[in-house]
């Protein structure tokens, strides 16, 4: 059975192991990897960006009967 070679394929790696697979891309011919460490980089760019925002403070709700009360 032939399979889509642009069909989508979804990994969910720790960042350390994506670190070890762009770390031996890099090792391969520019013009062969370039485009695959591209993307892997646009994939994480957001992830990466989102762990280091520092957590938004929760706001305390008031709930309606504590409304009425007041």
């Amino acid at each position: 059975m032939d399979l889509d070679q642009n069909m989508p394929i979804n990994l969910s790696l720790p960042l350390g192991q994506v670190n070890i697979v762009l770390a031996a891309l890099s090792t391969q011919p520019y013009d062969r990897v370039a485009g695959l460490i591209a993307e892997i980089q646009r994939q994480a760019a957001p992830q990466v960006m989102a762990a280091q925002q520092p957590p938004v403070p929760q706001t305390a709700e008031v709930s309606e009967s504590a409304n009425a009360a007041a």
